[in-house]
């Protein structure tokens, strides 16, 4: 039987979701083919940073989020101890939670129920299908589409599609994309299970607990801060899962964890490589990598999902513009000039990361204590730096940057910045609506572009299909921002539907009605 759909969308997990969520309400059909019957059972990545929070706040599911997931308050991002029970060896403090440069906070969610809530915020929209069941086989691209084929013999004929399908990308594979990074760093067991450990680790409250044990080393992370668990357990050269008992498994944790005489439930095992790659084209004709398909990062930090969800985040708005008509063709190559970059850049840090621990790791095999302990104070596996996190800018791609405005550098921290190319920087706001509630300056962003004026921006018009007018002292009140967004009160900035800067008139311009169309004809790449 052979489907029709405007995209298809290849893999159900997370990134997947949130790409044909965000499809779905911009108005382009859309189907997802994922080839387990469910969503994930198993809970793998977990930590939700700032910026993709502030995409679920945008979405209206933040609060869903909020009240699944695990706070971090009054946590350690990582306790490295001769088990969890032994020996203190150092802590890893975690970023502060609470900053001004965001309205919302990061948290600990399980991607069992990243996925589900994402879910069943597609299953409401009526121009999304999701199919479970159906694993791609094959797969034919032309210049105007393409089609799929499954293995139970269906096949889907699609104008677009997104291969969401993993760091083994079968697309990826069939489109003979490439592949750089650092090769093979490890082969693991992602041991997930039930114990009683929460109660005794009430002086030791974290995420991650490093365990530097007679035997070696394990890593343990918290699902939810008391009784649900992972461990990482490293493999040695040629073993494999099937070298492992359920007693062999529940021997290592009783003993890495330091607790022999708690009862350990496995309740599912599953291999990962650790092998951070980058694809080298993110886009081949009318066929897009999003999530691990595009760039599978170390875990160390927690950013690959969070990476995978901002790439979708990226693509779907620009994919929406022309589906819809829009925009041009040529839209869509900045997906890859902007977010390949930048996941380069996300793999880097990641790596370094990786490379610290295992660091650590060597000087403890060495029973070097004292080093062991001197790498750990100077540990830097932070993840969510403010300017990894919220520091998104762009070299090159869907923007208006003046030649000679030079790219804000992060060296000596974040500071918001609303140079053309980078995130549009929170600002807390008074809307002057009925309510007078407050709120951020981001919640205008998300479904159009947003030209933001000061209190003297009459003259750039009103509003039009795809641009939404907002002006300051009409809309809302907020003293700083005319200085935080560099402009005059008479000036005016554009910013795109994914909360970034698009172009800037720092004062007043003739013609700015037409200024703007040239600017969108520029960025939407229709001439």
């Amino acid at each position: 039987m052979s489907h029709l759909t405007t995209v298809a969308i290849v893999g159900g997990g997370p990134t997947g979701l949130l790409a044909a969520l965000l499809l779905a309400r911009s108005g382009v059909p859309c189907t997802l083919f994922e080839k387990n019957v469910g969503v994930s059972n198993h809970p793998k990545a977990m930590g939700i940073s700032r910026r993709t929070a502030e995409i679920y706040r945008q979405l209206g599911l933040y609060p869903a989020f909020q009240a699944i997931g695990f706070s971090l308050e009054n946590r350690d991002l990582a306790i490295w101890s001769n088990t969890l029970a032994g020996e203190e060896l150092g802590r890893i403090p975690l970023f502060d939670l609470h900053c001004v440069q965001t309205p919302v906070v990061p948290f600990h969610c399980p991607q069992t129920e990243t996925e589900r809530i994402l879910l069943d915020a597609l299953r409401s929209e009526p121009l999304a299908e999701i199919r479970f069941g159906q694993e791609v086989i094959g797969l034919h691209l032309e210049n105007d589409g393409g089609e799929l084929r499954f293995a139970d013999g269906d096949s889907c004929v699609f104008s677009w599609l997104i291969a969401a399908d993993g760091a083994g990308s079968k697309i990826r594979k069939i489109l003979e994309i490439p592949t750089t990074g650092p090769g093979d760093m490890g082969h693991f067991l992602n041991i997930m299970f039930r114990a009683e450990y929460g109660p005794h680790l009430e002086n030791r409250p974290a995420l991650l607990y490093n365990s530097l044990w007679e035997k070696g080393f394990e890593s343990f992370v918290s699902i939810n801060g008391h009784d649900r668990w992972l461990m990482h357990h490293f493999l040695e050269q040629g073993q494999t899962i099937n070298d492992f008992s359920t007693t062999d498994l529940k021997d290592l944790i009783r003993g890495a964890s330091g607790f022999p005489e708690i009862e350990v439930e496995i309740k599912a095992v599953i291999p990962w490589v650790m092998s951070p790659k980058l694809a080298s084209e993110f886009r081949k004709g009318r066929a897009f990598l999003v999530g691990d398909a595009a760039a599978r990062l170390s875990p160390v930090g927690g950013l690959g999902m969070n990476n995978g969800l901002q790439c979708a985040h990226n693509l779907a708005w620009k994919l929406a513009a022309v589906v819809n008509g829009a925009a041009g063709d040529s839209l869509l190559d900045t997906y890859q000039k902007e977010r390949n970059p930048h996941s380069a850049s996300i793999l880097r840090a990641t790596n370094q990361n990786a490379g610290e621990v295992f660091a650590i790791v060597v000087a403890a095999m060495d029973n070097d204590w004292k080093t062991v302990r001197e790498l750990i104070a100077k540990n830097n596996t932070r993840g969510n730096t403010l300017a990894l996190d919220l520091g998104v800018c762009y070299d090159a791609g869907a923007f208006v940057r003046p030649s000679g405005v030079p790219l804000p550098s992060w060296s000596e921290g974040y500071r918001p910045c609303a140079t053309p190319g980078c995130r549009a920087p929170h600002l807390p706001i008074k809307n002057l609506d009925p309510d007078g509630r407050e709120s951020s300056l981001l919640d205008y962003f998300g479904k159009s572009f947003v030209l933001l004026t000061g209190t003297e921006g009459e003259r750039w018009g009103g509003e039009s299909k795809l641009v939404r007018v907002v002006k300051e002292g009409k809309q809302f009140l907020a003293s700083e921002f005319q200085e935080l967004y560099g402009i005059c009160a008479d000036g005016a900035i554009l910013v795109r539907p994914d909360g970034i800067v698009a172009e800037r008139w720092e004062t007043k311009t003739k013609n700015p009605i037409e200024k703007i169309s040239e600017a969108l004809d520029s960025i939407l790449c229709r001439k």
